[in-house]
């Protein structure tokens, strides 16, 4: 009944890993943002996984809550500030990813339990500046004198503050880069002030290396390709990868990642793939890729230096943008396993690297989008619902939200009633493009 930080922590960081960035939330945004294809007999339809995301979301959050509060002032551990720095640096992620799903959500007046079954539900904005709030906290925490042997609970850096506070300042500058629509100057430089405390090098990363083999513990896209065979290589990565490509030129990354068919690599057509349980039809993703201890990235180097560049092409500060951009895509092929001499050949070739003069915000998000697959994919679908880039042919459509769980619209008077199956089609989030 009073769990101590030394157990809730652990647990806390694999949920916001597994649970709310992984399972359900990071599967269905593949679909979502076109990385790949469901070739599964079963429609992936996103009133499948808005329950999923949900609860995930708020029982994490939970966690973390108690765990702030347990080692803050007044709490039966107090003195535990590195740990509650932590928690709230994960708090921050969790409920991004949730609010960047629904839009509008319960979070002021959320996990009261029975004190509010019927809790308001907080506009997006409000949400995103407490994220910044938080996070700020965050970074004050990790300041503070500590107590606890917070080296053998921490999963991911094993007690570095000074590791977990740039990972804080990597979240303030996407976060601050997410509203280029809302204030394209005021986020840019936000962001990049942000940015410049972020992580400095490429071994600096906010990566989760810690899955193990077997179907209990392992990477959660592994584990749902190995039991349904549901991913495919989307038609639609697959161009935007050969778009960067001279003729005849193949993308180093695309022998890592896809498999081929007959010699060649083959895209599925979002919404009108055949069923391929055996992938015989299309590439599907490479056990380089897919595989039980796969790690994964939940906000990395090259990221950062992404948004950098488009936080300097906004404030029309284009050798910046492309310095920025140039480390970024040498980044993210490293990261990815590339050989440097691929790497030379490949930034060589195509408009890989276009110079500072011809720079767009199409290279940036290309390059991101495709420096995300297949495990970043919820950034990439909230990069694509930003900028628009690239273009989705999903027939279908691409969903802009999902729509609320059946069990909050039925228990909560407070839910939104202008979405839902249709509407989530047409009606963006507060920060997307409209």
């Amino acid at each position: 009944t009073d769990v101590p930080i030394s157990l809730l922590l652990p647990q806390a960081t694999i949920s916001t890993i597994y649970g709310v960035a992984g399972d359900g939330a990071g599967q269905y945004a593949c679909f979502f943002v076109e990385h790949t294809t469901n070739v599964h007999l079963n429609v992936r339809d996103p009133e499948d996984v808005n329950d999923n995301i949900w609860s995930s979301t708020y029982s994490t959050l939970k966690d973390l809550q108690i765990i702030i509060e347990k080692g803050s002032v007044g709490g039966n551990e107090e003195g535990q500030y590195i740990a509650v720095g932590i928690a709230k640096i994960l708090y921050a992620y969790s409920l991004s990813v949730a609010t960047d799903y629904f839009g509008e959500m319960p979070h002021t007046e959320a996990l009261k339990g029975s004190e509010n079954r019927t809790p308001a539900f907080d506009d997006q904005e409000t949400i995103y500046e407490f994220l910044q709030q938080i996070l700020d906290e965050a970074i004050v925490d990790l300041d503070r004198e500590s107590i606890g042997d917070i080296e053998k609970i921490d999963l991911i850096f094993q007690g570095d503050k000074e590791m977990w506070k740039k990972t804080a300042y990597a979240l303030k500058a996407r976060f601050y880069n997410r509203l280029s629509n809302i204030d394209p100057q005021t986020s840019a430089q936000d962001a990049l002030d942000a940015a410049s405390n972020a992580f400095a090098s490429e071994s600096e990363n906010f990566i989760f290396d810690g899955y193990f083999s077997g179907n209990t513990n392992d990477n959660p896209w592994n584990g749902w390709q190995e039991r349904e065979d549901t991913y495919a290589v989307s038609e639609t990565f697959l161009n935007l990868v050969n778009s960067f490509n001279d003729p005849a030129y193949t993308d180093p990354r695309a022998d890592l990642w896809f498999s081929r068919i007959g010699g060649e690599f083959v895209g599925a057509p979002s919404g009108e793939a055949q069923s391929d349980l055996t992938h015989v039809t299309y590439s599907a993703p490479t056990d380089m890729v897919l595989f039980d201890e796969a790690p994964q990235p939940m906000i990395t180097y090259d990221e950062v230096k992404f948004i950098e560049a488009e936080a300097h092409l906004r404030l029309g500060n284009t050798t910046e943008a492309n310095n920025a951009y140039e480390e970024a895509v040498v980044a993210a092929c490293r990261r990815a396993g590339v050989t440097e001499s691929d790497i030379s050949a490949y930034t060589s070739q195509g408009i890989v690297f276009p110079g500072s003069g011809n720079l767009t915000i199409d290279h940036i998000i290309g390059q991101k989008n495709i420096s995300h697959w297949m495990f970043q994919s919820i950034e990439a679908y909230n990069d694509f619902r930003r900028t628009g880039i690239p273009q989705m042919n999903n027939p279908g459509g691409t969903p802009l939200r999902l729509p609320y769980p059946p069990t909050e619209i039925s228990r909560n008077p407070n839910t939104p009633t202008n979405i839902n199956n249709v509407t989530i089609y047409q009606t963006p989030v507060w920060w997307a493009v409209n």
